[in-house]
């Protein structure tokens, strides 16, 4: 465990300290009071980027008919996040590392807030997708906090934030599901973006009052050719995987796509490499611990977004093994299981405190299992639905946690922020796998439930291979 960057008390067991007790108390009082308060300002800034992956999703149909686009174009206004997000999180957690952590989470929030209001007056589609790339940098808040949370809080404290922040993480998705759905229904579109921004406004508002300045990392020169080839690769790659059931897997289009994302990041490790100081240091992920835990990373992104992609079209579709729900019934249903994935992150801390990391994140695909062979058995029961999605949710808040604690734990402290941010980034990309995955499972979905058990026993096989890949991780590097 690091070293704790607020002083501890004095434990040397001294009569003058015991003679003392009641000056030490509330200096700890306050060093609490403190803590509490960097948690809710980073909790708020990391529930308004994750917020709005999702809140846009119940109004695709009403944005697709306000600038009249098909689903495919009105899908952009989701693409266009992920894949500025992406970017985002590695090139501005590296910047954090290097000119203070606090400072690039305020620059984010503030042009996530421009992106917002840019949206939300949006007169074209193009505005709107620019404003929605605009919004994508706030998808480096995730692990500047991370970053924040390690240098100012101590020990237990620490642990216990990374439970919050993980599990907000996952809440911001699911409830925004929910808000969406009331909002496309009862108000106009650009509220989804107000609402946004509101919430990235008072967080930019609570960081400054709230959150210490972390010092700055050691100045040198900046990695241009890792930034770049990062930047050709992933967006070459998240294209590909988001379009390629739009444009066929096979077409020379997503082929060429992932030919260039291939050559990209193959040149990014050979020149992170050799350079000094580089963008992403790849001896650093190199280490098997890391290297585990990011795979897993990448099973915690792709399971939950078969659910989040194929329940609604379960719960929502008229015939066969459909429920016949509207779009805020649907966020209801589903509500339970975004609220246990905050639970989970609130449990993980306990959990890692307890036992192996490695088996806290064998309890977490479990659970996923459970989940996911219990919502494959009984589609048709609404009951089933809630009671096992939610326990997709539980193992997937702890799964986060403890992914989250691991790179953190075992990330040299300069660079915390930048292996977090590529731990955010494989997540991403494993979010991304889940919607065209669906897509293959659900091209005939109305029938009858074979191809929902069909989709959800995949979920439940991809989850017990995160199971066995969670088995091999050691704490130490």
């Amino acid at each position: 465990m690091p070293a704790p960057s607020l002083p501890s008390p004095p434990t040397n067991p001294t009569p003058a300290i015991r003679a003392t007790p009641a000056t030490s108390t509330p200096g700890a009082a306050a060093l609490e009071s403190r803590g509490g308060r960097i948690v809710v300002a980073l909790a708020l800034a990391v529930l308004a980027y994750s917020m709005m992956q999702t809140l846009l999703v119940p109004a695709l149909p009403v944005l697709a008919a306000a600038f009249g686009l098909d689903a495919a174009g009105s899908g952009w206004v989701l693409t266009s996040y992920l894949l500025s997000g992406a970017v985002a999180a590695p090139v501005i957690g590296s910047l954090g590392d290097r000119f203070g952590h606090r400072r690039l989470l305020l620059i984010s929030l503030g042009v996530f807030a421009v992106g917002g209001a840019v949206c939300a007056f949006a007169p074209t589609f193009t505005v709107l997708v620019v404003g929605r790339v605009l919004q994508g940098a706030s998808t480096a808040s995730f692990p500047l906090a991370l970053a924040i949370v390690r240098r100012h809080l101590p020990g237990t404290a620490q642990r216990a934030a990374v439970g919050w922040l993980s599990g907000t993480l996952g809440l911001g998705a699911g409830v925004a599901l929910v808000i969406g759905g009331l909002i496309a229904q009862y108000l106009s579109w650009p509220w989804l973006f107000i609402a946004g921004t509101a919430v990235g406004l008072v967080a930019l508002l609570l960081v400054v009052l709230w959150v210490p300045a972390s010092q700055r990392g050691s100045a040198g020169r900046t990695d241009w050719s890792g930034g770049a080839l990062l930047v050709v690769g992933l967006l070459a790659l998240l294209l590909a995987v988001s379009q390629g059931s739009a444009w066929g897997w096979t077409s020379p289009v997503t082929l060429g796509l992932l030919v260039v994302a291939a050559a990209a990041l193959g040149g990014l490790v050979a020149v992170e490499l050799r350079v000094p100081q580089p963008l992403v240091d790849m001896r650093v992920l190199a280490r098997p611990v890391l290297l585990l835990t990011n795979a897993l990373t990448l099973f915690l992104g792709f399971v939950p977004y078969l659910f989040y992609v194929g329940l609604p079209v379960l719960l929502q579709a008229a015939t066969g093994a459909g429920h016949g729900m509207g779009v805020s019934a649907t966020g209801l249903v589903m509500l339970p299981g975004a609220v246990l994935v905050f639970v989970g992150g609130r449990i993980a801390p306990a959990l890692i405190g307890r036992i192996p990391a490695r088996a806290v994140a064998m309890i977490a695909l479990a659970t996923m299992v459970v989940g996911s062979v219990g919502v494959a058995l009984a589609p048709q029961s609404l009951v089933a639905v809630i009671v096992f999605f939610g326990l997709i949710g539980l193992g997937n808040g702890i799964g986060f946690a403890v992914a989250a604690e691991l790179v953190s734990q075992l990330a040299p402290r300069a660079e915390v922020a930048s292996a977090v941010a590529v731990n955010s980034v494989l997540r991403t990309i494993g979010s991304a796998l889940g919607a065209p995955i669906t897509a293959l499972f659900l091209t005939d979905a109305a029938t009858g439930a074979g191809e929902f058990t069909a989709l959800f026993v995949f979920a439940a096989a991809t989850s017990l291979a995160g199971v066995v890949l969670a088995a091999f991780i050691r704490q130490r590097a």
